[in-house]
């Protein structure tokens, strides 16, 4: 397979056609029916933040199929970078994105960047300025992308994060086979940091983008981008799938066949994260996900991007159960950046 596009911030970046291609490419690959060409091909992994699957992922591909993964944490194994236009470079940034990229790109066959001043947001190490809105942006990566001479691939900013998205709809193709039709329930779950919407952002269009009826289950005050609803409920829609949001969570479970949690932080409450400490106290017993709601279900399978905080976001009986497809969910994070990585640059 090959992709045209020489960026992938987001699935909204290509097709639902193009969609679905991965995933087949990503299944054919793991079960051996076809081999992706990485011979002699070098990928950048540039990781401003912590990475387990995301980073062990990409360079386990480049590895088994001939390349190579040269994975840097700017600021540990190099110069601090900058992004600013016309910015007075007299402080602790030493290398500007407009000779980094070129220099980069022209060494290299494909980029992946990770960076989200939100995973820190709620932690004791939290230096957040700017709105909801302004890092929604992600800067960086799109000026990258902009210098860049080859392709670049997002592997989790403020907004996004399509390669645990693709791994998501693999996973879930594997499982069900047809997924038109199927419900498909995206859970809200307390947790004791404010974590970043890039990740329920993607895994809300791995349903969309299969055309599943999708439930956004979350509290009041705990919307998701409104943008990116639009542009899921668009692609599902367009598939013959829905999208509804709710509060209520009996009948978001009630005949759900994938249950996926994940704890994300409010915009509402942007910027003012004790507030929404408070706020979401009362929540903490009654949004875990335990064996009384998957029993609510037809038979769903639990899925979660990991790490998980066990007995906080879901109860053991179900991450042990026979029910659980996170380790599938997790393995699924390699052969979908092997497609990946294989697509852009064939």
């Amino acid at each position: 397979m090959r992709l045209e596009t020489k960026r992938l911030f987001s699935t909204l970046d290509i097709s639902v056609e193009e969609v679905r291609g991965l995933i087949d490419f990503a299944r054919s690959i793991k079960s051996g029916r076809a081999k992706v060409d990485l011979f002699n091909k070098v990928c950048a992994l540039i990781f401003f933040n912590p990475s387990v699957r995301t980073r062990i992922s990409c360079e386990s591909a480049m590895a088994r199929y001939g390349g190579h993964g040269i994975a840097i944490s700017p600021g540990r194994d190099t110069w601090n970078f900058e992004c600013g236009e016309r910015v007075v470079m007299d402080g602790n940034t030493q290398e500007h994105v407009r000779e980094l990229a070129p220099v980069i790109t022209r060494m290299c066959h494909v980029v992946g960047i990770r960076k989200s001043e939100l995973i820190t947001v709620g932690s004791d190490k939290a230096d957040v300025t700017g709105s909801y809105a302004e890092l929604a942006k992600d800067e960086f990566i799109h000026r990258f992308a902009e210098f860049a001479e080859v392709p670049v691939i997002n592997l989790e900013s403020n907004r996004w994060h399509p390669m645990q998205g693709l791994a998501d709809s693999t996973t879930m193709v594997e499982k069900l086979g047809e997924t038109r039709g199927k419900k498909y329930v995206l859970t809200w779950a307390w947790h004791p940091k404010s974590l970043p919407v890039a990740t329920p952002h993607s895994q809300l269009l791995s349903a969309a983008n299969l055309g599943m009826d999708v439930t956004v289950l979350r509290p009041d005050g705990w919307a998701l981008d409104p943008e990116v609803m639009a542009a899921a409920r668009e692609r599902t829609e367009a598939q013959g799938g829905s999208l509804q949001e709710t509060a209520d969570i009996g009948a978001a479970y009630s005949g759900a066949q994938v249950v996926c949690a994940k704890a994300w932080g409010s915009l509402d409450y942007y910027g003012r994260f004790e507030e929404e400490a408070k706020a979401k106290a009362p929540l903490r017993k009654e949004w875990v996900v335990d064996t009384d709601k998957m029993a609510k279900t037809d038979n769903a399978f639990f899925m979660h991007c990991l790490p998980v905080r066990r007995n906080i976001v879901v109860t053991d009986d179900v991450l042990d159960s026979n029910s659980s497809a996170v380790i599938d969910e997790a393995e699924n994070r390699l052969w979908t950046a092997a497609a990946v990585l294989g697509a852009l640059t064939s």
